[in-house]
């Protein structure tokens, strides 16, 4: 083969391949960002997840809270109606002894 033909050759080669390895930057350096936009979108979504969790727990406790208080009324209902019968009997008793109110 002739040696300029040969050295054209080579020349080429060198370009192409050059021209592969600015290509292949390129799309390495497109990927990363696509990544970092992704990893962007991973943590703010993780950000929401963990707040949300949060929001839940708060409901959790405040739920407890009502259903205590909740409790602590009804028992309270059931004493002051215990007092109301106790106070009623006392009176009809006193009624029927004669006795005044």
């Amino acid at each position: 083969m002739d040696p300029e033909i040969g050295a054209f050759l080579s020349n080429i080669t060198q370009a192409l391949t050059a021209v592969g390895v600015i290509l292949t930057a390129i799309s390495s350096f497109r990927n990363r960002r696509k990544l970092e936009t992704m990893d962007k979108r991973i943590i703010a979504a993780a950000i929401e997840a963990g707040m949300a969790a949060e929001r839940a727990r708060i409901a959790a406790i405040n739920t407890r809270l009502l259903v205590a208080t909740t409790n602590e009324v009804k028992a309270q209902i059931a004493e002051v109606r215990e007092a109301a019968v106790a106070v009623n009997a006392e009176v009809i008793d006193k009624l029927k002894n004669g006795d005044k109110i």
